[in-house]
């Protein structure tokens, strides 16, 4: 499937030689990402100018699916740089060949950082049909898509009450249509991402009933893909555009673990993002974000493993030929350590 496409968009590939240093010294780098909260370090180094400090002009695309729909782009040098959730669809797409990396963190569920939770209807929980996780027997569930975190997430709340995902009927819906098919009954519950669970719930027509960090804790949701195109032809800018995510990771630890310069983060989320409340910003549980830009591989190698034994994955990918954290080791180098 993917070889076709690649047939397709093959001439576009030209179009890298366009990305070239202008006049102005500035390299125009495309990215695709989810205009969602753990995108935010993304936004924050764009916003305050980062990545123009390291020479780089960066075109947000904003993708409403993630992860393996993006991976086309990356692999024809369309997309420099992507950050989404991590999947099968990715991996199978990586086994063709297709020498995309892993370089940094968007998203761990790590204590006490639940960005990703269990959402119910409201009126579920009202009316008592939903006391506990065994009441999601029956119920329709919300995925993103067949072979992704969310599902395993999703396997683990049902399993820890007896349950399987036999048990319920599952869809595909993008995150930012989940609130809507919950509001109009359409699903039953779903694992939500931040800021549509606090969106959800502040505009009463569903309650959040658990974190994923209380039932999967420290899950390497989504991360920072790297475009080969960008990896090979632009080494100094791929390096310098870690240096400012980094940046922006670090400022987002500020804002939301030490309440230091929050209200300008959260302008800037109300800007790159389609939640537009500042208030549902304040009632968020923050996304953990590694400051560093480390990731949790061995969460990685373990949801692998899940895909594997799903039949969604024809064989176990080499996480040590996928993941290349030297980009964010180098940063963290450069701007010294996290305090």
């Amino acid at each position: 499937m993917f070889k076709g496409l690649f047939v397709l968009l093959g001439f576009l590939s030209i179009l890298v030689s366009q990305f070239v240093l202008a006049e102005d010294k500035y390299l125009e780098v495309p990215v695709g990402i989810s205009p969602v909260m753990s995108s935010a370090a993304m936004f924050i180094a764009k916003e305050r100018g980062y990545f123009q400090e390291e020479g780089l002009n960066v075109i947000i695309n904003p993708f409403k699916a993630s992860g393996a729909k993006m991976v086309p782009f990356l692999a024809t040098g369309q997309l420099f740089v992507a950050g989404g959730n991590i999947n099968a669809g990715m991996y199978n797409a990586i086994a063709q060949d297709i020498p995309i990396k892993i370089v940094s963190d968007k998203g761990t569920v790590s204590p006490g950082h639940g960005y990703l939770a269990l959402i119910v209807r409201k009126d579920h929980v009202d009316s008592g049909r939903y006391r506990s996780f065994k009441d999601l027997k029956g119920m329709t569930l919300a995925v993103t898509a067949k072979g992704v975190s969310q599902q395993i997430v999703t396997e683990k709340y049902l399993k820890s009450v007896g349950l399987n995902l036999s048990d319920i009927k599952m869809v595909t819906l993008a995150y930012s249509d989940m609130n809507i098919a919950l509001a109009n009954k359409s699903i039953d519950a779903t694992v939500q991402i931040e800021p549509f669970v606090a969106a959800a719930v502040q505009n009463e027509f569903a309650v959040r009933v658990a974190g994923d960090d209380e039932i999967y804790p420290n899950q390497q949701s989504a991360a920072i893909f790297y475009s080969p195109v960008f990896m090979n032809k632009y080494p100094k800018q791929a390096q310098g555009f870690m240096n400012a995510y980094v940046r922006g990771l670090r400022d987002y630890n500020d804002a939301f673990e030490k309440n230091k310069g929050k209200e300008d983060v959260i302008r800037i989320l109300t800007k790159y993002t389609r939640i537009k409340d500042k208030k549902i910003y304040q009632a968020v549980v923050p996304v953990g974000l590694s400051p560093n830009g480390m990731v949790n591989v061995q969460s990685l190698k373990d949801d692998a493993k899940w895909y594997f034994e799903q039949g969604y994955l024809k064989a176990l990918p080499d996480m040590d030929a996928i993941v290349d954290l030297d980009y964010a080791r180098r940063a963290t180098k450069a701007l010294g350590v996290y305090r």
